[in-house]
């Protein structure tokens, strides 16, 4: 990996039939970086990331991850994808198992870990999701907020080397959004690497590295919080700032 750097996604292009939703995005994430995407409903920033552990399949351009071109046909994904945490807007969990349960399951079935391994992870997982005393419960007894919570728990229990995250609030009511920034934010300062398309501009300016502005399937600006917020250059993005801030 040169200088660190992580993800180099290289002119990524994506086309759904005549819909060409990605338009050539260039890149590259650095260890220990944390990026927010934001921009217009439609823009593309969910598939973009989406793209970066090939949940879509790009039509053009390349990803490189850790070294290796992860859109090649000869690599294999699935080994790659283990590196890479996944949260979602909606919380996916699986509702016939209990919340340790679900952390469990994927580094078990996967053979990475021991059952007992897996079980201890999950137990200091709980904690630090602040959430021990749900290991026995089941999906339905939490809240939304609690939900997300585990699902970045999941996540983190394959020990990803960076953090992907779509719209993790946004399935939320108000005052759940809080708990779940909170957390992520204490990733961050952990140095997990992380990739977050999100609508929580106070978090994008707080917590981020970098902030990106997508628009029409390519990144029409990207700089500090400070300057991305506070000078912005493109005309697109000032509009959107004043729309949203």
């Amino acid at each position: 990996m040169k200088d660190n750097i992580l993800i180099e996604v290289k002119n990524l292009q994506k086309s759904f039939g005549d819909n060409n939703v990605l338009n050539g995005i260039s890149t590259n994430i650095s260890q220990g970086e944390v990026v927010a995407i934001v921009g217009p409903s439609g823009c593309g920033k969910s598939t973009f990331l989406r793209s970066l552990n090939l949940l879509e399949e790009p039509t053009g351009g390349e990803i490189i991850f850790e070294g290796v071109n992860i859109t090649s046909p000869k690599t294999n994904v699935d080994k790659m994808r283990q590196k890479i945490g996944m949260v979602f807007q909606q919380f996916n969990l699986f509702p016939n198992h209990t919340i340790k349960g679900n952390i469990m399951l994927a580094p078990v079935k996967l053979g990475i870990m021991s059952k007992e391994a897996a079980s201890q992870r999950a137990d200091e997982l709980l904690k630090r999701v602040g959430l021990p005393e749900k290991a026995d419960t089941y999906p339905d007894m939490l809240s939304g907020g609690q939900k997300q919570r585990i699902a970045i728990a999941r996540a983190l229990a394959m020990n990803p080397d960076v953090m992907l995250f779509d719209e993790p609030t946004s399935a939320l009511d108000p005052e759940m959004v809080g708990e779940v920034l909170e957390i992520m934010r204490e990733l961050a300062q952990d140095g997990m690497t992380m990739v977050v398309v999100t609508h929580e501009m106070g978090f994008a300016r707080e917590v981020a590295n970098r902030v990106m502005f997508i628009d029409e399937g390519v990144i029409k600006e990207e700089n500090t919080p400070q300057e991305f917020f506070g000078n912005p250059q493109n005309p697109r993005l000032r509009d959107f700032i004043s729309k949203v801030l």
